[in-house]
């Protein structure tokens, strides 16, 4: 009897250090993972606007350590030169206007759009006191931040609709940016400009009207880009920035505070009611799947026939790969995220 107590208590500390012993593979395992270097990723915006505050929250909020990625994050200001970056490898992913990475594709550049961050735009045109209709800009110059910018973009589907056209009707000017595009409209450079959130709030403070806004028009005036190259090379990492893009999109329009802390830090507007307004104005433009759509592809293809006669005939799938967020769908991901 006593050696079966013995052989009982020996068998039973046995099971034990087995227990520990597999529990502590388990836990060195796991902070093994945990510890594992991040993939890293070099990331370009290319305006500072409450519209961009989705892709900073991730930055902020640690999203994307939380996916394994550790991203280095860019100011570029022009759309070609994140185009060029692109393709020379020097960013991975663009955070970008549609129009300049649609334009890289048109003239030869391997680049695609796998997501769109939004699928339209709050931009607006303000005016001088004076004019109080669009159709009141024939003959008047308005500043947009580059030719290439969502916001030539929605001015032209404005004047169109007012039966105007740009160039022939009214003069464009390209000033570099939103905060020079209201320089010049203060300065009396211009009658017009085209203006975001929380420029916008600036503009009516200091006495300009809004007369045309971008909101409803669907163009996709954040895209998130990359060389066809490195989704070959690395779709797993493009596809745990898509997952950190849409949670940082969730963010945003379920937490607002969180997003006006993060807005106010990147946009360096410290005024309440303006950032909470800003807020508003951004809460419906983005895409909580960030799918991309042939039919966002076709209205910038349509503004770029006007110059590229390439763009009449582009085939719209050629710009784009759905692949990856169709496959978070699948999985539910986004379902999860939401709770929908």
């Amino acid at each position: 009897m006593v050696v079966n107590r013995v052989l009982r208590k020996v068998f039973g500390c046995f099971c034990l250090a087995l227990i520990i012993s597999a529990t502590g593979v388990g836990l060195s395992v796991g902070t093994a993972n945990a510890g594992a270097p991040s993939a890293k990723l070099t990331v370009a915006y290319i305006t500072v606007g409450a519209i961009l505050t989705p892709v900073w929250i991730p930055l902020e909020k640690g999203i994307f350590q939380k996916y394994g990625l550790d991203v280095d994050m860019k100011f570029v200001s022009t759309g070609p030169v994140v185009v060029s970056a692109l393709i020379a490898g020097e960013i991975d992913i663009a955070a970008a206007g549609g129009e300049p990475i649609v334009s890289g594709i048109l003239g030869g550049a391997e680049l695609t759009i796998m997501g769109f961050g939004t699928t339209t735009t709050p931009v607006s045109l303000y005016v001088v006191p004076t004019i109080t209709q669009v159709e009141q800009l024939k003959g008047a110059i308005v500043a947009v931040s580059r030719f290439t910018s969502s916001g030539a973009y929605i001015l032209k589907v404005g004047l169109k609709r007012a039966g105007l056209e740009a160039i022939k009707d009214v003069t464009l000017i390209q000033v570099g940016g939103i905060p020079e595009s209201l320089a010049a409209l203060q300065g009396g450079r211009v009658q017009g400009a085209m203006l975001s959130p929380p420029t916008t709030y600036k503009a009516e403070a200091l006495g300009f009207k809004r007369i045309w806004s971008g909101l409803g028009v669907e163009y996709p005036s954040l895209v998130l880009a990359t060389r066809k190259s490195f989704l070959r090379d690395s779709e797993d990492v493009a596809l745990r920035f898509l997952q950190a893009m849409a949670e940082g999109i969730h963010i945003f329009k379920t937490d607002k505070e969180e997003a006006l802390k993060v807005m106010a830090k990147y946009t360096k507007v410290t005024d309440r009611k303006i950032l909470e307004n800003s807020y508003t104005d951004n809460s419906e433009v983005h895409s909580p799947t960030l799918e991309p759509t042939t039919s966002g592809i076709r209205n910038i293809l349509e503004t770029l026939a006007t110059t590229s006669p390439k763009a009449a005939t582009a085939k719209l799938e050629d710009f784009i790969d759905p692949r990856l967020v169709r496959t978070l769908e699948g999985r539910g991901f986004f379902k999860k995220l939401t709770g929908k």
